[in-house]
């Protein structure tokens, strides 16, 4: 084992985006010794290219991967991983926002989840107080000539994608770029978005907190960083 990919919110961090959720310094211990011991840690969130690379800088972490897969951080380096967006010269943002492709979710029932969308370039943020359909919302997508966007449910929030991305195919990129076969890999998150990477790595876990009404038999004892602990413990001894 080579990699922990890791989701951010609410499986490094708890409530709040707090890293000692808790009093817990655990996770920081097992980032040390993931450190030390040759595993490296990969989160890979929702979250945008500033927010993830500061991340990265804060904990020592050498690469980190954005907006659902279509962002890639690793130092100074920045590579956009679009899937199918088509058009050239503009964000997949601007172009959803200057086509009217947000406007379209909007009249779905869904509002834009601000402030977090500032500087957002590849995923725009939604948030609902109800159910949504997602297959009906991305079949109307397709009716409306937006086939090119894909609305994605991460767990805290929507996000609307460029067609062709989401975290699964931004773990397969980020393995194509540095080596790495699907056995050394590992992942683990909260919500079905995160168990959507299963095929794609060698193990897949979810955290205490998550949802229970996944069904997975590879779940922590510990939440948010205390259960993230538990699965460096577990790969550290099969570092290679």
């Amino acid at each position: 084992m080579k990699v922990l990919y890791v989701d951010v919110d609410r499986t490094l961090t708890g409530p709040g985006g707090d890293l000692f959720y808790g009093g817990s310094t655990r996770i920081a211990d097992a980032l040390v010794r993931a450190r030390a011991g040759g595993l490296t840690v990969v989160p890979i969130s929702g979250r945008g290219r500033v927010q993830v690379s500061e991340l990265c800088r804060l904990l020592g972490l050498p690469r980190g991967i954005g907006e659902l897969g279509c962002v890639h951080v690793e130092g100074r380096e920045v590579r956009y991983e679009l899937g199918r967006f088509p058009f050239r010269g503009e964000t997949p943002v601007e172009a959803m926002l200057a086509r009217g492709a947000i406007g379209a979710v909007v009249d779905f029932g869904l509002e834009p989840y601000e402030p977090w969308n500032e500087g957002r370039e590849a995923t725009y943020l939604l948030r609902a107080d109800r159910t949504v359909d997602i297959a009906a919302a991305n079949d109307e997508l397709d009716r409306l000539g937006f086939g090119w966007c894909r609305l994605v449910d991460n767990g805290m929030a929507f996000h609307l994608a460029p067609a062709g991305t989401g975290k699964p195919s931004g773990v397969e990129i980020d393995r194509a770029h540095h080596g790495l076969a699907r056995d050394e890999v590992a992942y683990v998150g909260d919500s079905a978005g995160d168990l959507a990477c299963a095929d794609v790595v060698g193990e897949c876990w979810l955290v205490a907190n998550a949802d229970m009404s996944l069904e997975w038999p590879l779940r922590t004892a510990g939440a948010y960083g205390e259960g993230v602990a538990e699965v460096v413990d577990r790969l550290l001894p099969q570092v290679r």
